[in-house]
Formats: structure tokens, C-alpha cells, sequence
């Protein structure tokens, strides 16, 4: 990694890992003016070389002199230091705070000044959607828990400028704040915008300044700090003698003469600043606005990591940020310096050779395949860029990207709506991607607003709905949260936990959430399908619940006004084993407005059993009563073995059990296991595994009345621990549940089963329920403590139960365990940095465990073993670890794909896709 030492301009380290000279490489990693150093600078250095013999003035008179007139203060408000990183140091050991707040994503440098006065650090979000503006609100709602608010303007490294609300709050003094103006001088209007004369006669508050970026002279080191004489005076007493030395302090002085380079500077910078975003984000990289001389990028949407840009990038000269270094940003942002605009036209050219070169390995892979008589799609892996994702290929492949130069069209869309909920629309769409990726399509899936406690975590730690993770799986490309921005997920009767681009928002209720946010999640929607667009050549858009919900359409952003703003052909589809399918076609249709109506291109009829000769005639009928196509009777596909996307589906399953009557009695070399049906249960999906496993039979329990004689017992994740625990405790489960754990049985908890497991858990902040204390079930020796911040990671590792076998999943939680007594740590999760971090807690010889990684059961020969205990147990022989989950999941994609293939009307769904094909290119 070129941030050896934590800091981008690393040369000397960019010319050992690359081969080349430092003066060969374009530096966009650090952000320095590109006009370099004023004149005045190079006649300082030529003229006074052999004054180097004096001591340096220890106070920095002159220069302080100077700075003091140019911001109007008196010069005892001024400190000269060596940089900004210096001051940074010394504000902090001033003020010794015992917790900081900073703003996330920050500098790296005001984390370390607090650690290492031993103080903490309380996050205040800049959130993306919201253009990683800080908002005063979480400003305020964070200051009361601070000593100290420690804030860039503009931020390092989004490039915003605080707003001026917060300015202006900050300016009153009546919050200890040090606010971090860098950067300011790239503002035209910087005197009118910095806080420097607020900070001369403010005890609480302390501007730093530096003079390294505008006027490109970082190998001096110069900074300043304004702030109210008193804290001045202590600043000064803890500096060491002679900070700043005396090229330094002449070059300042004589600088802020420069009047012509400073102007220069300030044109130059909007147009090239606009035509250097313009350009990224006609790549398809994710670019956003900057008040100043960088600019931030996720390279999300490409579906690259930025230190694999970054390894691609500096073999090819060029040195860019990994900005996942900054606290608070996945690994798929970057950071730009703003230069000339020939320089931003060379890093343009250079991007878009990289993603050429991506585009020829991927054809020539899929080339050679061909030749081999294996012309299909097939993953390919660009050296340097640690991703992997599908090529097109084939004769009527599109043009990629690098075949029409930096720009790319945008990508056709398709979108399937259902007469209701649960008539099949998240697995049709999973097969239209699994197909147009068969056919040679970069397709990736997008669902606007998804209501689901089936969560999935996509590679940056982000939380989207499952469906939208497992559609992703069928195109064959990593997850983002521009394919499910918008995620609800309920937690009470009438309120939900909004989540937006993966990351919670609020808790809200259905009247506050319908007419208080979704006026703004319109633009979350447009932007993240946007985004999709510029990098896949098709979109398969699934909408929710039904378009005919006449009570929501005024504010929908997820039917048929989403379908207005991408210009959406879309297929009705409907479940036929509800019954009533033609009239809830037609029905839906009488609904909708002829606009509406008109964007309707045909009908699926979804899990048909029977003689399809039987339905012609009522095919007939529908397709005569309202001139739209039937394009595909899609017969019902059992034992698929895809995830579900809600309880709805779980339901669904449960009920279609029920109607099949008693199950059989069970062979005695099979095993019982049962998994208990929370009311809020979520990422039931876990448990999916054991209902392909040759010696399981799966079945979910509600009652004391259905808890048989199970062989394992599984307590899921929920939405809600703690009314889930007290279901438990009201319906008499956790009874018979503690019996049979005493009497050796085996029992498991994942996530908030974990939790309920413990001895305590804790809601100080009443996060989870109105109650501060609940006693858990007392298997485990655990305490979990609620916090309002939700982990959100994907994990792997090894299990120390039952073997060291290879395990790995995601954790979704808001809960904190600590262990009141020493306990067996089940897995070992590994960690970038560190050697492994223990997870979860297994007493009774491994019989009772509980785990916070979700998928556990999806790693083959763990899952297995555990079995193999089971049986052991019953003195059963154990079985070989023959299901290979992960493996027959991607061959189920395929399954799923050739059934609806056979049964859909293909020609017409690409007679869609190219008239949008050729309304883009005309």
C-alpha cells in the first residue's frame, strides 16, 4: 500500500514499489496547488541559502505579523507551527478531551492527536445520501456527550465545506470545537467563510490553517493556529524550540504577497474541478460534489476496491488515495486531487484504459472459451483491481465502455410488477438475470424500496434486502446498495428501521415515513438506478407489492411512477395458486391510468401446477379483454432451494406444510431439528442448509404444543430481542426450551438467539425496547448491552467447535457481548490487522452455543460436524459432508434460469430491450 506512513505524496514509497523515479510519477494522492510554488519561494531559497548558519526567529515575528493583518486579529491570536499535523497535536494536548466528536468520514491525524492523550472518540455521521454534508442537528445531538467537537472546513476527505448553520453555531462559542481550515484558501470567498476572527475572541474555539496546499510548498512544513490569546499562550508552552524553521517562516511572509498567484489559483480551479467530476462520472465512477481542491469517488458501482485501482493506477504512473484509510469509508472509495486540466485529462484517459484492459481480458477469456466449445459467460479477475465479475460475450455482446471511449450509454431497463405481494416477482427477476448474464449481458438487479428482515451484507459491510443479495448472486457481480437503497425493516407494529444506502437512518412510523421522507428518497431512487445504468447494459427493476394500492400511488417509488421515471417496459405478474388470477390482472389494470396501462407489456402467470391446455382459454379471454400479452405461464418449481425475501415467504411455506397434513413418522436415523418461529424473526435464511441435508428434517416451531422431541433446537435472528424473549416467555416456550437443554439437549442461537442465550441484556439507551434490563434465558455466561450503532460486516474464520473447519457469513447486530465468566469462544474470525478475533460462547462440551455470524450453517464441513455430534449422541454412525450448499445454490440459479427460459417468450423481452437499445443510441 503507497500510505505506508499513514499519509498520501509518499514518492520515495511509490518509486520503491513501482520501479520508477519519484519525479516520474503524477502525484492526484496528495492535494497540492498543481500551479507548484510561487516564484517568491525559489528566490528566497537561491538568495538566503547561507543565512541557513542563524537560528531561526524562535517566535516567527514577521510572519505572525502578517497573518495577524490578514485576518484582521491581533498577533498574540496567532501560533506559527511546524504544518497543520503539529498544531492538530498540540490543540489536543491543550485540551486533553476525554471524548472527541468527529465527523465521519475524517482525518485520520485528529483520531491519533486524541488517542493519544488517552481520550475517546464519538462519531457524528456525514451520511451519503445526504452528500456528506454535515448536518447541525446530528451536530447538536452529539455535543452534549463531548468535551471537544474536532471538525475540518472543508472536510478531509469529502471536500465540503461545513454549512453555514453550523458555521454559524460554531462561530457563537458556545461549543469547545477545533475547526480544521486547511483547505480554505481554495475558497474564493475564504476570509468571509473561515472562523478565524470568531476564534481570537473565543476561548472555546481554535482555528488551524495551513499554507503547505495553496501555496504547494509541504516539503516547508508551515502552518498556524488563531484562537483566543489564553489558549495561545498554553499552545505555545508545550511547543518545542524552534518548530518552524527559517525558509519556512521567510517563504510564508513573502507568499501571501503573491496577489497574482493567488488569483490564478482561484480561476483555475471551478472549471477544472467541473470537468474533472463530469469525466468520472461518465466512467461510471461515483463522484461527489467538493467545495474545494479533491474530490471523493466510490468505484462501487464498477464494482472495483480502490486499492486495486490503486495498484493499477500506479503502475501506469499515476498515484491516487485509498481513502477506505479514512474512519467511516468502505474500501471501494478513492480521493482526487483537482489539477491542470491536461493532468485531469491524462488521469481520465488513464482510468479508461484500465477498465479497456478489464474489457480485452474478459472478452479474451470468454474468446478462448468459445473456441473450446464452451461459449458462455465465465468470470474474470483484472490483476490489481480484487474483484471478480461477469463478461459479456457472444456475437450480439454491447459495446463496453472501453469500445466507445470515456463515455458509456446507459443501460436498458425491464421491470416486473405483481398483482401482490409474494407472487413470485424476486425469484422471475432472479431469473431474468441469471439469463441476460447467460446471453452475454452485464445485468445487474434493482429493487427501490424493499420491506424485509431477511438482510444480506454486501462486501463494503452495507445492509440491502436478501432478495436484492441473492439476484446480485445470479448476475454474478459483488452486491451494492444502489440495488436496494432504500431498506425497511420492521420492528413494531407500525415502525420500521429505515435503512438508506445500507446504513440505518431512523426509526419511523407509516404515516412519518410516507410523508415526511419519501419526497426525499425520490432522489435516493433516481440517483442509485442512475448509477446501475451508466455500468450495466441491463437493469431488471422489481417492484413491491402492487401497483394498485390506490391509497399510496401519490407518493409510490417503487411501481409504476419508479416505471415513469426510467421509462420501464413492465410485466404484470401474477400467483395463480391464490386463485383469481385473471381478475386480479384485469382488476390491477382497471386501477391504473392509461399512462399507466400503456407501459404494461405483458403478463407473467406465475406457479402454475396442471395441464396448461386447460388455461388457453382463459389465456385467450385476458389477452382479447385487454390487448396485452401473456408471455409466459410459469410452471410451479419445487425444491429450488433459493433464499426467501420475507416472513411472508416463510408463511407461505409453513401453510403449504400444514395442508400436506402430519408429517410421517421419522425414521430413527434421521434428525429433528427445529427451528423456533419468532415474530420478528429475521435471516431465517440461516437454517436453509439443513433442509438439503440427506439425515434433517426442518421444521419451525411456534408453540410448547409443537416442540416434539427435537435433536437440536436453533433460535434465529430477530428484529427485536427483547420482544421476541418475551414471546418466549408468554407462550411457554423458554420452559420447555431450559428443560430440554437440561436434560443434554443441543441447542444453538445466531444473532439476537445469541443474545436471548445470555444472562442479561442491557438497553440503557432504550435502543431496542422500553426496557433497560431483561433477564435472558441464563445458558450462556453473557451480558449484551444495546447500542444505537449497528456492525455491519462480512466475516470468515475458523471454528474452534468440533474441529478447526473453515466458517464464514456476515454479522448484522446493535448488540454488544461481554462474558461474565471464562468461556469457549466457538470461532476465530479473522480481521485485516489482526490475528483473529474470538466470536460467540459454547458451554455444556459444545452442545450449547451461540454465535453472532449469520451463514454459519452455509459453511459445508462445519455444519456437518455439528450434525456428526448430533448423531454421535444418538450413537448414530456420521456421515460424509456430501452437500456442497454454495455449489448447488449456483446450479439452482441455473435451474431456475432454463425453467422460466422455457417457459417465457424471450423474443419479445429482447424486442424490449432493443427498442430502449436503440431509442439510447439514437
Amino acid at each position: 500500500m503507497l500510505e505506508k506512513y499513514g499519509h498520501g505524496g509518499d514518492l520515495e514509497t511509490a518509486a520503491e514499489k513501482y520501479g520508477r523515479p519519484p519525479g516520474e510519477f503524477v502525484d492526484y494522492s496528495s492535494n497540492m496547488n498543481p500551479f507548484g510554488p510561487p516564484e517568491a519561494a525559489g528566490h528566497i531559497l537561491r538568495t538566503r541559502w547561507q543565512e541557513a548558519a542563524a537560528y531561526p526567529d524562535p517566535a516567527a515575528r514577521e510572519l505572525t505579523r502578517r497573518l495577524a493583518e490578514k485576518h484582521g486579529v491581533d498577533p498574540a491570536c496567532i501560533l506559527v507551527g511546524n504544518g497543520a499535523a503539529e498544531l492538530i497535536d498540540l490543540a489536543v494536548r491543550v485540551l486533553r478531551p476525554a471524548v472527541t466528536g468527529l465527523a465521519r468520514p475524517s482525518f485520520k491525524e485528529y483520531e491519533d492527536a486524541v488517542r493519544k492523550t488517552g481520550g475517546a472518540v464519538k462519531d457524528i455521521p456525514l451520511r451519503e445520501e445526504q452528500g456528506f454534508e454535515l448536518q447541525l442537528q446530528d451536530l447538536e445531538a452529539a455535543a452534549p456527550h463531548c468535551d471537544l467537537l474536532f471538525l475540518g472546513s472543508p472536510n478531509n476527505p469529502t471536500g465540503r465545506l461545513l454549512p453555514q448553520a453550523v458555521r454559524e453555531r460554531l462561530a457563537s462559542g458556545a461549543l469547545p470545537a477545533v475547526v480544521d481550515e486547511a483547505f480554505l484558501d481554495f475558497l474564493p470567498e475564504e476570509e468571509k467563510l473561515s472562523l478565524a476572527a470568531a476564534a481570537s475572541a473565543s476561548p472555546n474555539l481554535i482555528v488551524l490553517r495551513s499554507m503547505t496546499k495553496f501555496y504547494a510548498i509541504p516539503g516547508l512544513r508551515l502552518g498556524y493556529a488563531v484562537a483566543h490569546p489564553d489558549r495561545i499562550r498554553a499552545m505555545r508552552e508545550l511547543q518545542v524550540p524552534w518548530s518552524v524553521n527559517a525558509f519556512a517562516q521567510w517563504i510564508g511572509a513573502a507568499v501571501l504577497e503573491d496577489r497574482a498567484y493567488a488569483r490564478r489559483t482561484l480561476e483555475w480551479l471551478p472549471g477544472a474541478r467541473a470537468e474533472l467530476l463530469a469525466g468520472l462520472r461518465e466512467l461510471g465512477v461515483l463522484a461527489w460534489d467538493s467545495d474545494t481542491n479533491y474530490v471523493l469517488c466510490s468505484l462501487r458501482a464498477l464494482g472495483w476496491t480502490g486499492r486495486g485501482l490503486q495498484e493499477a493506477m500506479g503502475r501506469r504512473g499515476i498515484l491516487i488515495r485509498d481513502a477506505s484509510l479514512f474512519p467511516g469509508l468502505d474500501d471501494s472509495y478513492v480521493r482526487l486531487a483537482v489539477k491542470l486540466p491536461q493532468m485531469n485529462r491524462r488521469l481520465l484517459a488513464v482510468l479508461a484504459e484500465v477498465y479497456a484492459e478489464r474489457q480485452r481480458e474478459g472478452r479474451g477469456r470468454a474468446a478462448a472459451e468459445a473456441a473450446a466449445g464452451a461459449a458462455q459467460t465465465a468470470p474474470y479477475e483484472v490483476e490489481g483491481l480484487g474483484v471478480e465479475a461477469p463478461v459479456s460475450s457472444g456475437p450480439d455482446a454491447p459495446l463496453s465502455p472501453a469500445g466507445a471511449g470515456p463515455s458509456r450509454r446507459r443501460g436498458s431497463v425491464v421491470m416486473l410488477q405483481g398483482t401482490a405481494s409474494d407472487v413470485g416477482k424476486s425469484l422471475l427477476t432472479a431469473a431474468l438475470c441469471r439469463i441476460l448474464l447467460q446471453d452475454g449481458r452485464r445485468v445487474a438487479p434493482f429493487k427501490s424500496q424493499n420491506m424485509s428482515l431477511n438482510s444480506y451484507v454486501t462486501p463494503d459491510g452495507k445492509e440491502i434486502g436478501r432478495a436484492q443479495g441473492m439476484q446480485a448472486d445470479a448476475c454474478r457481480i459483488p452486491a451494492t446498495t444502489d440495488m436496494n437503497p432504500i431498506l425497511l425493516k420492521p420492528k413494531k407494529d407500525m415502525v420500521a428501521q429505515v435503512v438508506v444506502h445500507g446504513r440505518p437512518y431512523q426509526d419511523l412510523d407509516a404515516r412519518t415515513y410516507r410523508e415526511r421522507y419519501l419526497p426525499e428518497a425520490e432522489g435516493v431512487v433516481k440517483e442509485a438506478l442512475e448509477r446501475l445504468r451508466t455500468v450495466h447494459d441491463v437493469v431488471v427493476i422489481e417492484g413491491a407489492g402492487s401497483p394498485a394500492e390506490v391509497n399510496l400511488k401519490d407518493r409510490d417509488i417503487v411501481n409504476m411512477r419508479l416505471a415513469g421515471w426510467a421509462d420501464a417496459p413492465v410485466l404484470l405478474v401474477a400467483d395463480i395458486d391464490r386463485g383469481g388470477v385473471f381478475a386480479s390482472l384485469v382488476g390491477t389494470l382497471e386501477i391504473l391510468t392509461p399512462e399507466e396501462r400503456a407501459r404494461v407489456r405483458g403478463f407473467v402467470i406465475n406457479k402454475f401446477r396442471g395441464d396448461v391446455t386447460l388455461l388457453q382459454p382463459g389465456i385467450d379471454w385476458l389477452e382479447a379483454r385487454t390487448g396485452i400479452p401473456v408471455l409466459g405461464v410459469i410452471p410451479y418449481l419445487p425444491q429450488l432451494g433459493l433464499e426467501d425475501e420475507d416472513s411472508a415467504s416463510l408463511e407461505r411455506k409453513l401453510a403449504e406444510t400444514a395442508r400436506s397434513g402430519p408429517p410421517a413418522k421419522l425414521p430413527p436415523e434421521m434428525l429433528d431439528i427445529a427451528v423456533l418461529r419468532l415474530p420478528r424473526i429475521s435471516n431465517f435464511t440461516d437454517a436453509d442448509p439443513l433442509a438439503f441435508e440427506p439425515d434433517v428434517r426442518l421444521r419451525f416451531v411456534s408453540s410448547p404444543e409443537d416442540f416434539g422431541q427435537p435433536d437440536a433446537v436453533i433460535i434465529p435472528g430477530s428484529k427485536n430481542t427483547v420482544d421476541d424473549l418475551l414471546y418466549l416467555r408468554s407462550s411457554g416456550l423458554d420452559r420447555r426450551l431450559l428443560a430440554y437443554a437440561a436434560g443434554g439437549g443441543f441447542v444453538t442461537g445466531i444473532c439476537a438467539g445469541y443474545q436471548m442465550l445470555g444472562a442479561r441484556l442491557l438497553d440503557p439507551q432504550l435502543v431496542e425496547s422500553d426496557k433497560p434490563e431483561l433477564e435472558g434465558l441464563g445458558l450462556l455466561p453473557t451480558e449484551t448491552v444495546f447500542a444505537a450503532e449497528k456492525r455491519t460486516v462480512q466475516a470468515a474464520g475458523v471454528a474452534r467447535l468440533y474441529g478447526g473447519y473453515p466458517v464464514e457469513g456476515y454479522e448484522i447486530h446493535m448488540g454488544r457481548t461481554t462474558f461474565l465468566e471464562p468461556v469457549e469462544h466457538p470461532f476465530l474470525l479473522q480481521e485485516e490487522g489482526s490475528a483473529g478475533l474470538p466470536d460467540g460462547a459454547a458451554v455444556a462440551e459444545g452442545r450449547v452455543w451461540g454465535t453472532y455470524l449469520h451463514g454459519v450453517l452455509h459453511s459445508d464441513d462445519f455444519r456437518r460436524a455439528w450434525l456428526n455430534r448430533i448423531r454421535e449422541s444418538r450413537g448414530l454412525a456420521p456421515l460424509p459432508a456430501e452437500l456442497r450448499f454454495t455449489e448447488r445454490r449456483e446450479a439452482a440459479f441455473d435451474r431456475l434460469a432454463g425453467h422460466v427460459r422455457s417457459h417465457l417468450d424471450m423474443e419479445r423481452l429482447y424486442e424490449m430491450i432493443q427498442e430502449q437499445e436503440t431509442a439510447i443510441l439514437t
